[in-house]
């Protein structure tokens, strides 16, 4: 039986850096809610920060994998 696992992955500068794990999930759905939750602090605190600058350099991705036995 064929296990697939949904990755949530978070890239903090997408000119200098590259992706690491949020968080891992059986479903894309709880792996998307991991990702949207983590996106909403980041823009909370990005507004805090920075209240002048539009533009961030953050990314997040889901990312499909299957669990090798």
């Amino acid at each position: 039986m064929k296990t697939i696992l949904y990755v949530a992955m978070y890239n903090p500068m997408i000119y200098e850096s590259s992706f690491g794990v949020i968080s891992i999930h059986r479903t894309r759905k709880g792996a998307e809610m991991a990702m949207e939750f983590h996106k909403a602090e980041s823009f909370k605190e990005w507004e805090e920060t920075y209240p002048t600058k539009e533009e961030q350099f953050e990314s997040w991705k889901v990312f499909e994998h299957e669990l090798l036995d």
